[in-house]
């Protein structure tokens, strides 16, 4: 087992997807190693932390890149909405300070609006209890899959130029 994993293990991220098993819907091929393990769920909620890792590095400081930050609460924002067919259409980010190799951050996703289709989510990043990313995510929650519905407008000839 690497050091990385071990860390992971350290704060109940390896396999989280087997703990949370029976009531996970959203897809679970993601990379947990670049996007962050589950650490706690309930509905229109998400605990997820991800470990940043040397594959995250910006430059020669082991600054991490912004992108994977992003990355990681918007996959807190969709396992806070758990369904199965979702896309994010929009989102308003806030980083407030870098992270750095080694850092464990933690992100809390508060979902809004249940019964529509058009989600709005709000996580919240912090690296020992520092808040460094605040963010809004808006999520379309679909019945299919989007590329299906693409394709299915594609053979009904509805597709726009």
């Amino acid at each position: 087992m690497s050091e990385y994993d071990e860390s992971l293990q350290d704060v109940g991220l390896i396999d989280s997807s087997e703990r949370f098993q029976g009531i996970l819907n959203i897809p679970i091929s993601i990379n947990s190693t670049l996007c962050g393990g589950i650490i706690n769920m309930k509905p229109n909620y998400a605990k997820t932390a991800l470990m940043t890792s040397n594959e995250m590095v910006f430059d020669d400081e082991k600054l991490i890149h912004g992108g994977f930050i992003f990355g990681a609460a918007e996959w807190a924002a969709h396992v806070a909405i758990n369904t199965q067919y979702s896309v994010t259409i929009s989102a308003k980010v806030n980083l407030y300070a870098p992270a750095k190799v080694g850092d464990l951050v933690e992100f809390e996703a508060h979902a809004y609006f249940e019964e529509s289709k058009k989600r709005e989510i709000k996580v919240i990043g912090t690296i020992k209890d520092i808040k460094v990313f605040e963010g809004t995510y808006q999520v379309v929650v679909l019945e299919e899959h989007i590329f299906k519905l693409q394709q299915k407008k594609k053979v009904n000839g509805e597709e726009e130029q």
